[in-house]
């Protein structure tokens, strides 16, 4: 593969497995979340393999070039991906592999063969090659702007693809059809259940560490999942947050809390508490 001159970073603990063949993206298309379909080269959208009870098993970045698909995952998810993506692959003329040559790399700028990551709104670049100018982690941007993600934020079925926001990056096909635990998922949609998600915040001083509730007066609206200097991702309740009559604290501190339009937006349907 052909290399900028400033080549991109490599992100650590990452590794890409391939999906290719003739029956690469229909194997996918009903095993996870996103519309592998409509991916094209040159792009890239999150996606994830659930639990039948519609809890997160592991999640990934994705990018395809004809009949190869290749996922980005967190390197200690990897193998038990591959064993469960081989038991599912019965006679799809499909093969699955680990690529342990090629680097999941990311850069602030553009460079060949990268693509906008979908969560960070054109902050970052993401792609696949050989060769990186070092290894860096994307902690900090994604802390700052609110992103949680597998092995920091959460680990395996303990969150719903919508607790992480997966859906508002593109991750949840939500009119592809089935996959592997789509009826609980779809239900909480369509019955506006919708009420936890992740939420950047900003403290004055140093943000709490990991664990620690958020409060509103007596009221537990959640909890930091990940914290970076200022900044923290919080996995809250919007429920709480709408009926809340008081600032939202942790540790002693004033939390400022961000939530996106689209997020009151899908509790509307929702019983009030």
């Amino acid at each position: 593969m052909n290399q900028p001159a400033s080549l991109p970073f490599a992100l650590p603990d990452r590794q890409i497995m391939s999906v290719s063949g003739p029956d690469a993206r229909d194997l996918l298309q009903r095993l996870i979340t996103a519309d592998v379909q409509t991916l094209s080269a040159g792009t890239c959208r999150p996606g994830a393999l659930l639990t039948p009870q519609g809890k997160i098993l592991v999640d990934f970045m994705m990018f395809a070039d004809g009949d190869t698909v290749w996922l980005d995952v967190p390197a200690g998810a990897a193998d038990g991906l591959l064993k469960r993506l081989t038991m599912f692959k019965l006679r799809a003329r499909a093969e699955i592999v680990l690529n342990t040559n090629i680097l999941a790399l990311w850069s602030t700028t553009p460079f060949p063969g990268g693509c906008e990551d979908p969560r960070l709104g054109g902050r970052v670049h993401r792609g696949l090659g050989e060769a990186a100018s070092e290894t860096r982690t994307l902690d900090m941007i994604e802390i700052e702007a609110g992103i949680p993600a597998f092995g920091r934020d959460y680990g395996e079925a303990d969150v719903f693809p919508t607790d992480v926001n997966l859906d508002a990056f593109g991750g949840v096909g939500w009119k592809k059809g089935c996959f592997i635990g789509q009826e609980v998922v779809s239900r909480m949609k369509r019955r506006g259940t919708i009420r936890k998600r992740s939420l950047p915040a900003t403290f004055a001083a140093e943000a709490p560490p990991p664990g620690t509730a958020v409060m509103a007066g007596p009221t537990t609206v959640g909890a930091i999942s990940s914290a970076s200097g200022h900044h923290a991702v919080i996995l809250a309740r919007l429920d709480r947050l709408r009926a809340a009559e008081h600032y939202c604290e942790a540790d002693g501190q004033e939390a400022n809390i961000v939530v996106p339009d689209e997020f009151w937006a899908d509790l509307e349907a929702a019983p009030k508490v």
